[in-house]
């Protein structure tokens, strides 16, 4: 596949996501998505876009259950939770996707391969990736696969380039 071809598939499965979020299509998300695809779709294609993380089709947890800035919705039914949180410790916002348990995503490894060899991102400390010039403010990136959880995370900081 062309590079052109490759861009131009990412594009249109993106649009094709956010038409099922925004619209409601005929399958549900959760349904076609793992936690990775959730991330992409609502939390980091978004922030890479400079737009608000997308909740559409997601029940806010009750309030008593929230932690100052932070709100959570879903589940969705195959159990993921969308993290919001308004004054995170290293930067603006944060958007995270949250699943108890292990799921793994060769997609995930190579968006992080892809973002690292194309130079859009480069390592951070503790484990982040963090956006270069093509963005500002940048962004940090952050994946983390264990037995008992999977968590994607992304943070608007207040750096820039």
């Amino acid at each position: 596949m062309t590079d052109l071809a490759r861009r131009y598939h990412v594009g249109i499965t993106s649009v094709l996501r956010r038409c099922a979020l925004a619209f409601s299509c005929a399958l549900p998300v959760a349904a076609q998505a793992d936690a990775w695809d959730e991330f992409v779709d609502r939390c980091l294609d978004p922030y890479e876009h400079l737009a608000f993380e997308i909740v559409t089709g997601l029940e806010p947890q009750p309030i008593d259950q929230m932690h100052e800035a932070r709100r959570v919705y879903g589940p969705t039914d195959d159990g993921y939770l969308l993290v919001l949180d308004a004054a995170p410790s290293l930067g603006e916002r944060a958007c995270a996707v949250e699943f108890a348990g292990k799921e793994e995503s060769q997609a995930a490894h190579d968006w992080m391969v892809e973002q690292l060899a194309s130079g859009r991102y480069a390592p951070g400390e503790d484990g982040w990736l963090i956006s270069q010039d093509w963005i500002e403010p940048r962004l940090m990136v952050r994946t983390e696969t264990g037995a008992a959880r999977t968590y994607y995370a992304v943070v608007e900081t207040d750096l820039e380039s």
